[in-house]
């Protein structure tokens, strides 16, 4: 099951529309947000595709982003979101949060921890976690999100370029992370997040028994 994850979208409407495409053409089933949507407007560009978001520092207007965020068919969390996929523990945050960050990415509890913020695309491996950041489609050169195979854990980056460099491009081919591999050590809750809405039939959201989270 292949799943797309994006970040730091900050109204570049033209470049969420390209990625949104983007991610479709490469068959993902579903699109996780880690932050920094800011408008009700760019929430609008993920309609069709199930789409789960978190929010970040620069989403202050958040009784307006869950409106249109329910009225799309999508689901948010306030702090963090924590999905199960294919039997893959799968959490997602925006790293401003550094405490949930870091419990999150040090409680080996989760297969896959995605997180937003920095606006740098990075992918490294903490015990039994994977951890990427997706990149951003504002403040970042270049722009980037991802898709990423569950199961095998390959990630594949594209580059979203802007209208006038024509079509997005694949940035690199598959690319698994083994064991071993590492950048930087993050800043690090292991909470209990429950969603606003409902999830699609294929994605379960846990109970968990380590951690939890304040819903939305």
């Amino acid at each position: 099951m292949r799943i797309g994850v994006i970040s730091d979208t900050h109204d570049r409407y033209e470049a969420i529309a390209e990625a949104v495409r983007r991610l479709q053409e490469q068959r993902v089933e579903l699109i996780l947000h880690c932050g920094d949507i800011e408008s009700v407007e760019a929430v609008e560009a993920f309609r069709g595709t199930p789409t789960y978001f978190v929010f970040g520092n620069w989403d202050r207007r958040r009784k307006e982003l869950a409106a249109a965020i329910k009225a799309i068919g999508g689901v948010y969390y306030e702090t963090f979101g924590v999905l199960e996929i294919c039997n893959k523990r799968i959490a997602w945050l925006h790293s401003h949060e550094r405490r949930h960050l870091k419990q999150l990415e040090h409680a080996d509890y989760f297969d896959y921890l995605f997180y937003g913020h920095t606006h740098l695309r990075e992918q490294h491996r903490t015990g039994r976690t994977l951890v990427a950041n997706p990149g951003a489609l504002f403040r970042a050169n270049p722009k980037t999100c991802i898709v990423v195979d569950v199961i095998t854990g390959e990630i594949k980056p594209l580059i979203i370029a802007g209208p006038a460099r024509g079509n997005a491009e694949v940035l690199e081919e598959w690319s698994p992370v083994v064991a071993g591999d590492s950048t930087t050590s993050l800043p690090s809750l292991v909470p209990s997040e429950r969603p606003s809405a409902s999830s699609p039939s294929s994605v379960s959201t846990p109970a968990l028994s380590p951690p939890t989270a304040d819903p939305a």
